[in-house]
């Protein structure tokens, strides 16, 4: 931030604080084959802005933003704080995360870093994989990259009980089936990025990853004038540290899942199948603040849509889209 802000001597101690945290209930990183590193300390990395539009406006007076990174809300902590040590504008922030009040604590977030403000955060290779899990609210999430024909049914089952989820779109299932695509805005579910094409980003050069994200900002622009921004699941769940940083430094809030239903991967599975391992596999308490990942091309998902969401219902869950499930 500048240098004669009245408070940034005592934020600094704050950003000392804050930037120790660990992600305990919502972010994380997953140890195991695709296990990232511990976060760098190096400086952010600043990437520059895709030629796409921003997911909220920026006021008049605010200069353009210039780079992102990863934070996690710390005890206590205000939006205003936060801006002060990482170089940004509070109204920016909670706009671009899509929040209504405050941040809870815990909570992560991207941050637009503002030209000529200066900041204190590093990066943070952080990986979201479920929710808050104050409320019972559960998160479905539907990755949309092959097939397109069970999409219908499955936009019926939730226009029918007047519910919203989010789909993660690839940029090719975009520019293939663009009135699904507006179908899919128009009855109000959260769209977000799965990369143009699929592959494995892992095996792509930063630049490539960068234009993955860029094409499919664009093809959603041009057949909705929505944006993906703010979520992105990388395909396959594929992930390394690299891959996670340059995700963030272009404004993606990189997400997993906490179950995923199986319904792309093995054998075909049945609407009962995935009724069950959906609704069944966690506990009620395990629910709140899930993340569950499914496939807009699975039929047996499509047939299985309307039981789990009455099961939901029934347990006294309530499906939501994934940044309501964050926390707003």
């Amino acid at each position: 931030m500048k240098n004669d802000h009245p408070v940034k001597r005592h934020l600094l101690h704050v950003a000392g604080v804050g930037l120790g945290i660990v992600w305990l209930i919502i972010c994380v990183v997953v140890p195991g084959a695709l296990a990232t590193p511990p976060p760098t300390t190096e400086a952010v990395v600043t990437l520059p802005v895709g030629p796409v539009t921003m997911p909220t406006s920026l006021p008049d007076h605010l200069p353009a933003i210039v780079g992102y990174s990863a934070y996690t809300v710390a005890e206590n902590q205000t939006l205003e704080e936060i801006a002060l040590l990482a170089g940004s504008d509070p109204q920016l922030i909670r706009g671009y995360n899509n929040l209504i009040g405050e941040a809870l604590p815990g909570r992560p977030l991207i941050i637009p870093h503002l030209a000529g403000y200066e900041h204190t955060l590093v990066a943070q290779p952080l990986l979201v994989l479920r929710g808050n899990s104050d409320r019972p609210w559960v998160a479905l999430t539907l990755d949309a990259g092959a097939g397109s024909e069970p999409t219908a049914q499955i936009l019926a089952a939730l226009r029918e009980r007047d519910m919203q989820v989010t789909f993660f779109l690839t940029g090719r299932w975009i520019d293939d089936n663009p009135d699904l695509t507006r179908q899919i805005v128009a009855d109000g579910h959260e769209v977000a990025n799965h990369s143009y094409s699929h592959p494995d980003f892992r095996e792509l050069s930063d630049e490539e990853i960068i234009t993955q994200l860029a094409m499919t900002e664009r093809a959603l622009y041009e057949a909705t004038g929505k944006q993906a921004r703010l979520y992105f699941r990388p395909p396959f769940g594929a992930y390394d540290q690299r891959v996670l940083l340059q995700v963030i430094g272009q404004g993606y809030m990189p997400i997993y899942w906490t179950l995923d239903s199986l319904d792309s991967i093995g054998p075909t599975k049945s609407p009962a199948f995935l009724v069950e391992r959906v609704t069944d596999t966690l506990s009620p308490e395990e629910l709140r603040g899930a993340i569950i990942l499914m496939h807009c091309g699975s039929q047996a998902t499509a047939e299985a849509m309307p039981a789990i969401l009455d099961r939901f219902t029934a347990m006294g869950l309530e499906v939501r889209t994934l940044s309501e499930v964050l926390g707003r």
